[in-house]
Formats: C-alpha cells, sequence, structure tokens
C-alpha cells in the first residue's frame, strides 16, 4: 500500500516547487469556527546510493511528529478543535490512504474542486464526531544520507569536466511538499485545497514545515505576513 501512495505522491513533485492557488468552495472561511483535525501523513524517502530513493518509516515518522507540532503553532488561527482523528484499524487505515489519495490527485488532475465529491469513509469520521469541516494533511518528500549530496556535486563537476562544460546536472538536495484539504461533511465536498512545494529545503525541520502551512493558508484563514 505504501508502495502505492509513493507512487502517487512522486507524480506530485514533478510539479510541487511552486506554490499553487488554493481552490475553493461557496464555504467562507469566516464559516468555519471549528476544524477537526485527522491524522497526517508523512511519506518521505531517503537517498542512501546514487539518486535513487527508498521510502523510511522512520523519517516518516518523525516527519510526522513535526508536522503535528508545527500544526499547533497554527492552532488557533486555523480553528482547530482540540479533538484528533486517529484510525488504528489497519483495513479501515488502508481505506483512508486510499480515500484521500483519490481526493488529492483528483484536485491535482483536475485543479479544480468543484463537483469532487466527500469519500464515504471520510464523511462518515466526520458525522461520527459531530463535526463539519475536517482538515487532511499529508506531507511528501525526500532528503540524503549524509554525505551522498556531496558526492553527487562531485560527479556532476565531474561530467561537466570531461563534456568541457556542456552537460552538468545539479542534484536537488532535498524536497518537502504538503498538501491541504479541508472537507465539508455538510454540503459533502471539498472546500478548500492547496498545496506548497519547497525545492532543497529539508522535511525535517520545522522551520520549513511552519513556513509552508503558512504560505498554503494565507489570504484565506489570515494576510500575508
Amino acid at each position: 500500500m505504501k508502495r502505492v501512495l509513493l507512487f502517487a505522491w512522486s507524480v506530485f513533485l514533478l510539479s510541487s516547487c511552486a506554490t499553487s492557488k488554493f481552490l475553493t468552495s461557496d464555504v467562507k472561511p469566516l464559516e468555519i469556527s471549528e476544524m477537526l483535525k485527522f491524522e497526517p501523513f508523512s511519506y518521505i524517502s531517503l537517498i542512501e546510493q546514487g539518486n535513487r530513493s527508498v521510502y523510511s518509516d522512520s523519517i516518516s515518522n518523525e516527519t510526522k511528529i513535526i508536522l503535528n507540532e508545527s500544526l499547533e503553532t497554527f492552532r488557533e488561527k486555523m480553528r482547530l478543535s482540540s479533538e484528533e482523528i486517529k484510525i488504528t484499524d489497519s483495513l479501515e487505515r488502508k481505506r483512508f490512504e486510499q480515500e484521500i489519495s483519490f481526493l488529492i490527485l483528483t484536485a491535482e488532475r483536475n485543479r479544480s474542486i468543484k463537483n469532487i465529491p466527500i469519500t464515504p469513509l471520510v464523511d462518515s469520521l466526520l458525522s461520527a464526531n459531530e463535526k463539519r469541516f475536517g482538515l487532511i494533511i499529508v506531507q511528501s518528500g525526500f532528503t540524503r544520507a549524509k554525505g551522498n549530496y556531496g558526492n553527487q556535486i562531485a560527479k556532476g563537476i565531474g561530467m561537466g569536466i570531461l563534456t568541457m562544460g556542456m552537460y552538468y546536472q545539479t542534484p536537488i538536495k532535498a524536497n518537502s511538499t504538503i498538501y491541504a484539504m479541508i472537507v465539508d461533511s455538510k454540503d459533502k465536498n471539498v472546500a478548500f485545497y492547496n498545496k506548497n512545494g519547497l525545492q532543497d529545503k529539508e522535511p525535517t525541520e520545522k522551520e520549513n514545515v511552519i513556513k509552508q502551512i503558512d504560505k498554503i493558508f494565507e489570504k484565506y484563514f489570515w494576510e500575508k505576513q
């Protein structure tokens, strides 16, 4: 399942270097008086040899903690409730990951959230907690093992010398992309969607994550600082 989702997130990385314009439904930000946070998901890969990335459980768990801590910085501004939806059942969790993957992929593909219905499990979880709005947050990206980036830079320089400067490729050091979606159980649709990608920035650094969340909801929940 993780490999399937990682494939989905890797598609996003191709166009994740810039901030996209957020997409909204007819719901106004002021209508969101309280929002329930779904447990965030993080899919981070590690490049140890060459430029081949491999999904890392440990780094993904680390970034998930950082993502949660970063969201706490914006709790009042985003009107997040004190509760969080955590899914412990493995089959239900797998289904939930499939549903949020579908929602994000559909928004990315269409560049619109018009006519994207809320998925069944997401809807039922919100209804069970008697909340109208829910926040879905997903982080994807990669980092490099110590020494890997320097080795790849050296290889690129060597290739540039051999080709007399006609070919030189600078490797990307790291990447962090965050996808945010607000789902609406009353109107049965997606109320908000946006993403932010940082190239050459570590996904494990809290400062970067806070900056990304700020940019995602800028001009929606708050004005540009």
